[in-house]
């Protein structure tokens, strides 16, 4: 019997920590993509979201027990609301600040500063709910703040490791990234995150064609630019978003995203070896630094449930 629970958390971690690379790798290959090619950003997040959209949306339809829920959010106004309003703020923002964080800097750096999102969740329902901060809460705040200065500075004030641009969007990335875990809550748990996930890339896909057609400014890619392009959409969204599901079978939701430090980690390695990006000793403290603030997190969680 332990053999087997053995086995199922080790695939279930396996599974995640796949999921996270996946995502991970993505932004060093969109990175390529803008800097090689001229890729433009809103070709990239359009297209993308309207490729995963219908790949997910397809994926939910061969599961017979998925399919009633795919369909049935459909019927529920309040539910359609709250689906837009999580598309626009949610999904199609948390894209589209992502991908410029990574134009106008790297994807290391936007994807390191992407995981300030569980402390401005943590910021948001302190303000929200006038609740006095937990102890894990003030450590992991002030693990994030450190780490990002270590990181935009290298430990010289007078300096900046990146462009204030760079900087200011992969801040924004985070704050996405919260609003994206915090808007579709109730829909979430009413439909599941495969319904709202496919409809909320699809739907914002299609609402992006109308600012940037998918068959306009195609850009002039060889066969390398195609192979990332389809990384991107293929295994950077799709796969990566089927496997995290696949994990969510094996271990706990917690357990999960703790394993999501393998997506900045990925990034930032995939960076140093194939982009040339120099990581000195602060950056890797201040990187060291703004990951811990998960584990500081699901530490307190732990301690006060």
């Amino acid at each position: 019997m332990g053999m087997q629970i053995m086995s199922k958390s080790t695939r279930g971690i396996l599974y995640a920590s796949i999921g996270a690379i996946c995502w991970g790798i993505s932004g060093p290959i969109a990175q390529i993509l803008f800097a090689n090619y001229h890729m433009k950003l809103t070709w990239l997040i359009g297209s993308k979201m309207l490729f995963g959209g219908i790949l997910l949306l397809v994926f939910g339809m061969l599961q017979k027990k998925q399919r009633p829920k795919l369909f049935a959010i459909w019927h529920d106004k309040k539910a359609i609301i709250q689906l837009l309003i999580f598309t626009i703020f949610g999904m199609t923002a948390m894209q589209a600040v992502y991908y410029k964080a990574v134009a106008v800097g790297n994807a290391a750096t936007a994807t390191i500063l992407q995981f300030l999102s569980p402390v401005f969740i943590v910021v948001f329902t302190i303000i929200r709910y006038k609740r006095v901060p937990r102890r894990g809460d003030v450590w992991a705040i002030v693990a994030a703040l450190v780490g990002t200065y270590l990181l935009i500075t290298g430990g010289n004030p007078t300096s900046l490791t990146i462009s204030p641009a760079a900087l200011f969007w992969g801040v924004v990335t985070g704050v996405a990234a919260a609003a994206y875990v915090l808007l579709p809550e109730k829909i979430l748990n009413q439909y599941g995150s495969l319904t709202v996930s496919s409809w909320s890339m699809l739907v914002g896909g299609v609402l992006f064609m109308f600012i940037q057609p998918a068959w306009r400014d195609v850009p002039h890619f060889d066969a390398k630019g195609w192979a990332g392009y389809l990384f991107i959409v293929i295994f950077g969204s799709v796969i990566a978003y089927f496997i995290y599901l696949a994990s969510l079978a094996y271990i706990s939701a917690t357990a999960t995203g703790l394993l999501d430090a393998f997506e900045p980690l990925s990034a930032t390695i995939v960076s140093v070896v194939f982009l040339n990006l120099k990581f000195g000793v602060m950056e890797t403290i201040g990187t060291i630094l703004i990951l811990s603030t998960v584990f500081i997190l699901a530490i307190a969680n732990r301690h006060s449930s």
